[in-house]
């Protein structure tokens, strides 16, 4: 009989990275984001260490090659060392981001830590009592592994668990740049136990029989990576697998709408926002802000005096809150479905709207999204990202054809 077996799934720490859009920012707040990465990470460390974890699974993308310095170097070995001392064995793929890490730097690593070895996928087994674990994996050698590697993966025919590292992405996802491609049918039939994936930084799970997992980055690192940052502790036993996620971000990236729209008063919006902002720090700690404000006609124009005023006293407490963008903005009281039912030209509108899916909205932005620069900054965007965009411009259109009408 199997012994269960408790590991962490992680992936993409890219240690020390450089953030983007910072500017005008206080060297306290500054110098948090800059060691975000790094602080995830000693959370990582702790976390295995109190979870008594059997090892630790890290799945591509541990630095990033262009800009991994010493520091990044020093934290990962100290990391590993400490797990080393508690018995806990980690196990490292390098991916697009990190590849070749071992020829480039001096990356000695304690006796506790596997690196599979190359670009062609190999198996390496974990042993805890009677029972075994095997993992599988291989490491990126050059900086794009186009071709699918699923085909390599061949489950050996020895009793215990299997568990597959692969850092890549579905052939269906177009929102990143496409590294070891593949189908999510053809993982579940290569007959593992759990399919650890990394590359993709936004946490899903992608099946449950067998699990198929992103637990996505452990610190977002601009206003794309929203949310929850972390890694998931997994148990495998004969008869389930049992998942749980865990936060590990020191900073959170929000992008948030509330409203004030019950006052026309500028003392009642400064009262509101800074309410807001005290509940996101009690909830979440150090948090990166983009808020969007509904507010009443008479109110809007002052954005850059309240986001002055609302980040003022933020260089003086651990727990800040920074507020990087504020948006006020008028929205006019409507019924949707009973403006949809009505014989009004704006009813038509409504309706031509739900008739058009977010694929459509492509068509209207086939321009800007073969735009040189757009695809060098921005790249391209996600049927949520595509869904809001649909939404906001019928939100636009709807609020001018019913404010003119009042007019």
């Amino acid at each position: 009989m199997k012994q269960p077996i408790r590991f962490i799934h992680t992936a993409d720490l890219h240690l020390d990275s450089p953030f983007k859009g910072m500017r005008e920012v206080p060297e306290n707040i500054l110098y948090d984001v800059q060691n975000a990465t790094l602080k995830a990470f000693e959370r990582l460390i702790d976390l295995a260490i109190h979870e008594q974890v059997d090892f630790v699974v890290i799945v591509g993308d541990l630095f990033d090659v262009q800009s991994a310095s010493l520091k990044s170097l020093v934290t990962l070995k100290r990391g590993l060392s400490q797990l080393n001392e508690y018995g806990i064995n980690v196990f490292i793929s390098f991916g697009n981001h990190d590849y070749g890490m071992m020829r480039k730097v001096d990356l000695t690593l304690p006796e506790n830590t596997y690196v599979f070895p190359s670009e062609e996928v190999t198996v390496t087994t974990f042993k805890k009592g009677e029972t075994e674990a095997h993992l599988y994996g291989f490491s990126y050698e050059s900086r794009a592994v186009r071709e699918p590697k699923v085909h390599e993966y061949e489950r050996i025919d020895r009793p215990g668990y299997h568990i597959a590292t692969l850092h890549g992405s579905l052939k269906s996802n177009e929102e990143h740049d496409q590294y070891a491609p593949f189908q999510l049918e053809e993982l579940k039939a290569k007959s593992f136990d759990y399919w650890a994936l990394g590359h993709i930084h936004k946490r899903e799970l992608l099946a449950q029989r067998p699990y198929i997992v992103y637990p996505g980055n452990i610190q977002g690192r601009h206003m794309k990576e929203t949310g929850e940052k972390g890694c998931y502790v997994v148990e495998l036993t004969e008869q389930q697998t049992n998942l749980s996620f865990h936060s590990l971000h020191d900073v959170l990236f929000l992008d948030e709408q509330t409203t004030a729209s019950s006052s026309d008063k500028i003392d009642d919006l400064v009262k509101v926002l800074a309410d807001y902002k005290d509940q996101l720090r009690h909830q979440h700690g150090k948090v990166w802000l983009r808020l969007q404000v509904i507010v009443p006609d008479v109110l809007q124009g002052y954005e850059i005096e309240l986001l002055q005023w609302l980040n003022e006293q933020e260089n003086q407490v651990n727990d800040w809150v920074w507020l990087t963008h504020l948006e006020l903005k008028t929205s006019v009281s409507y019924d949707r479905n009973q403006l949809k039912q009505s014989n009004q030209f704006v009813g038509e509108v409504i309706k031509l709207s739900d008739e058009h899916d977010k694929n459509h909205v492509t068509t209207y932005l086939t321009d800007l999204l073969q735009h040189r620069q757009f695809k060098d900054h921005i790249g391209t965007f996600s049927d949520e990202e595509l869904s809001d965009i649909q939404d906001q411009a019928e939100q636009l259109v709807i609020n001018q054809l019913l404010n003119d009408r009042r007019d």
